[in-house]
Parts: C-alpha cells; sequence; structure tokens
C-alpha cells in the first residue's frame, strides 16, 4: 500500500483489525454458492449445513472442544454479552427465589469494554462485582481473582491477552483455582448432613470461568483444557478472518441462557440463520493462526524488540506499558512525555504513512486509557499512550521508520 508520493504505508493497527489473509477469501469464495438457509430440509439447505457443521469441526479440533460446544454469533463483543448475561441468568435460574441481588462477579480492570460495560450494568441491577486490578507490569495475580470468589460468584471472568497493552493474562492457572473450588463443592455435597444428603448440584457448575481471547489465537494456543476455561470468546477480523462474525465456546454442562430469542439456530443459543461463509472464513482464520504460529510469533518477536530498543534509545522518559516479556510479540504500547494531544499525534504520524491508535477503537472520544490507567504511574501516562501493533512480517525498514516518525513528534 502506497501514500502520497509512493511512500509506502505502514499498518501498524492489527489490534483494532487485521487484514483478510487470502487463504481466507479463497475458502469463503468457495462456498458463496451455498447461500441456502441451513436450517431448510431441502437440498440447497442440507449442503449449507454440511458446510457450517464443516466449519464447526475444524474450529472444535483446534480449540479441543466438542463440535456442539461451539455457538457462532457476530463478533467478540456478542460472544461476551451472551457468556455473561447467560450465565447470570442461568444461575438465578438454578437458584429458587434468587435475584440479581443474589449474583456476585469477579473480572479485571482491564478486560475489553464490551466486558466492562455490560458487568457495569448489570452492577447497577443490584449484582455484586469484584474488580481485580493488575500490577505495574499489566498482569493480575491469578491468586487475587481466586481470593475474591464468594460463595454466590456465577461467573469470573479474566481476558487471555490484552487488547491495549497486549500482556499475557495467567489464565491456566485462575481456571486450575476455579475447579479446585467447585471439586470441593461436589465432595461437600457428598457429605451427609442429619442423616440426609446436603445436595448442591446448583452451585457445583459455579463459579464459571471465562475468557475473552479475541486478541489471541495468532500469538499463542486457545485450547481449552489447556486453559482450563468453560467458555472462551474469538473474534474472527482479530486473526486475519472477515468481519461480522466470532464464536462463543462453552464446555458441556455449563448453564447459559440465551441473550436473544425468536429461534432455534446454534442449538436455541443464538437465534438467527447463520452465514455459512462467514463461519467458513473463520475456521479457515483459525486454521492459520494455529498452524503458523511458532514462526509467526518468532518474527514479530524480534521487530518487537528492534523497535523498543530504537524508541527507548531515542526519547528520555517514554514508557512501555505492560510487561517486557508477557506480552503479545506484535504489541508495542508507549507513554511519550510531552506528547501532546495524542490523538493529533496520531493524525501526524498517518500523514507520514503510519497507521496506529492511541488505546482500544471500542473507545473513541476518552481522552485517556483506563488500562493504562489502572498501571498507576504519572498522571500523563495515560492520556499520552500510543499502540503500535503491526504485521508480523514487518521490515526492518518498517521499524526504523516508526521510531523515527515517533521521535519526530517531541522534537
Amino acid at each position: 500500500m502506497t501514500f502520497g508520493f509512493g511512500t509506502r504505508r505502514i499498518y501498524a493497527d492489527w489490534a483494532a483489525t487485521t487484514p483478510v489473509h487470502p487463504r481466507v477469501a479463497r475458502a469463503m469464495l468457495k462456498v458463496r454458492a451455498l447461500w441456502a438457509n441451513p436450517s431448510a430440509i431441502h437440498e440447497e439447505g442440507v449442503r449449507a449445513r454440511a458446510a457450517l457443521e464443516g466449519a464447526r469441526t475444524a474450529c472444535a479440533r483446534i480449540l479441543s472442544a466438542k463440535p456442539d460446544e461451539l455457538y457462532f454469533t457476530s463478533g467478540g463483543t456478542e460472544s461476551n454479552n451472551l457468556v455473561i448475561r447467560g450465565v447470570v441468568d442461568a444461575f438465578i435460574a438454578g437458584h429458587p427465589g434468587a435475584s440479581l441481588a443474589d449474583v456476585h462477579i469477579v473480572t479485571t480492570a482491564i478486560e475489553h469494554s464490551s466486558v466492562l460495560e455490560t458487568v457495569r450494568e448489570l452492577e447497577q441491577k443490584g449484582v455484586s462485582v469484584s474488580v481485580v486490578g493488575p500490577n505495574a507490569q499489566g498482569i493480575v495475580s491469578a491468586d487475587e481473582v481466586i481470593s475474591a470468589i464468594r460463595a454466590n460468584t456465577a461467573l469470573v471472568t479474566c481476558m487471555l491477552a490484552n487488547n491495549e497493552i497486549g500482556t499475557f493474562q495467567p489464565v491456566s492457572k485462575i481456571g486450575a483455582g476455579i475447579r479446585k473450588i467447585r471439586a470441593d463443592k461436589v465432595g461437600e455435597s457428598r457429605v451427609p448432613v442429619v442423616g440426609t444428603m446436603a445436595r448442591v448440584e446448583s452451585d457445583v457448575l459455579f463459579p464459571v470461568f471465562h475468557s475473552d481471547a479475541s486478541q489471541a489465537p495468532l500469538w499463542t494456543s486457545c485450547d481449552l483444557e489447556g486453559l482450563r476455561v468453560d467458555a472462551l470468546t474469538l473474534d474472527a477480523h482479530k486473526m486475519q478472518g472477515p468481519k461480522g462474525v466470532g464464536l462463543l465456546a462453552v464446555r458441556h454442562g455449563i448453564p447459559f441462557a440465551p441473550l436473544m430469542r425468536g429461534g432455534g439456530q446454534e442449538r436455541g443459543k443464538r437465534p438467527t440463520t447463520e452465514s455459512v461463509m462467514l463461519a467458513t472464513g473463520l475456521a479457515e482464520a483459525l486454521r492459520i493462526a494455529h498452524e503458523g504460529r511458532e514462526r509467526r510469533v518468532a518474527r514479530a518477536s524480534s521487530a518487537q524488540k528492534a523497535l523498543w530498543t530504537l524508541l527507548e534509545k531515542a526519547i528520555p522518559g517514554i514508557i512501555l506499558n505492560g510487561s517486557v516479556e508477557k506480552r503479545i510479540p506484535n504489541n508495542i504500547n508507549i507513554s511519550v512525555p510531552d506528547l501532546g494531544d495524542a490523538e493529533f499525534a496520531v493524525i501526524r504520524l498517518d500523514a507520514q504513512g503510519i497507521a496506529c491508535s492511541t488505546k482500544s477503537s471500542c473507545l473513541a472520544g476518552e481522552e485517556s486509557s483506563y488500562v493504562v490507567s489502572a498501571l498507576g504511574g504519572p498522571d500523563w501516562r495515560a492520556k499520552n499512550t500510543l499502540r503500535f501493533s503491526f504485521s508480523p512480517a514487518i521490515s526492518a525498514s518498517d521499524v526504523r521508520r516508526i521510531a523515527s516518525a515517533v521521535k519526530a513528534l517531541i522534537l
């Protein structure tokens, strides 16, 4: 892609969205003739259903899940809303006489806005919420998350990789702790009480553990068993797939109610006519992410290290937001002293052919990053942020161009 007088543009905003991979585009074109409704029982519908279930099965293999544990949605935001609201509704349904005031949720201060805003809305309606903050490196403590769990905790939700600062969270450790809590509940349910058995079947399913892994597939495994999660969110356009389709994986036995009503699609959990083309694109994107991960990580890590070395040397007082080691390898999120208006800085970089962002694209209009603010530090830190999330194929000259352009912002 070129800009102006032949200057090649550098797209360094992969955390916002990624370009569709050519293999994904080809896979989608192959099924464009399968436009019939997958719920129909005529030949065209049966063929469309076969392709849809083929995509579901392909995703299930990569995620170590069963095909009927996967639900196609419109994206990560819907998946997060569906599981959060659905688990809360199921918790209430499983406890006769319970209301929202009897429900507790544990989350973190650095979740995506689709998680935090949903949880805040539920809190306004009576749900109790515990929010665990990160340390200075942008990583939450698994022990703190587990310690926040109460007897009435319905849901724990912690993202796998942060969308702004790129830090990986200790999801598998949290999952192991939650499994132990549930195992202890099972043991308690079998202890005789006054000659009877104290049954807590509805309790042993909770708390449900969910992780938003939308940013993760290109960079780390999203195997459900390895992560020890009950539910997982994915979004196709974050991994070189098409926009408008996501995936929610929910383990068998985990209760959650549908967000919408009006049909039996996706086993009644997500009623609307499925898109075979979008589901096929998501499956192919996930397959590509899985197959080429090791080489992709190595290339991006090398560029990440080189870019941070140049930036740190060129700009006194610059801050790298988040852990140096435990982060997505194509992410560099920085706070620059004396940057001024961060959005204007993005516009200036854009004029030089470099596309980046200040924070999550879902937070347009916000003056500062709540994620960076949660890390502490000087007041200017959360306002003077720039996020570069680049292609793993970025060149050394592109790295130097970015560093030089950022340095020029403060001269």
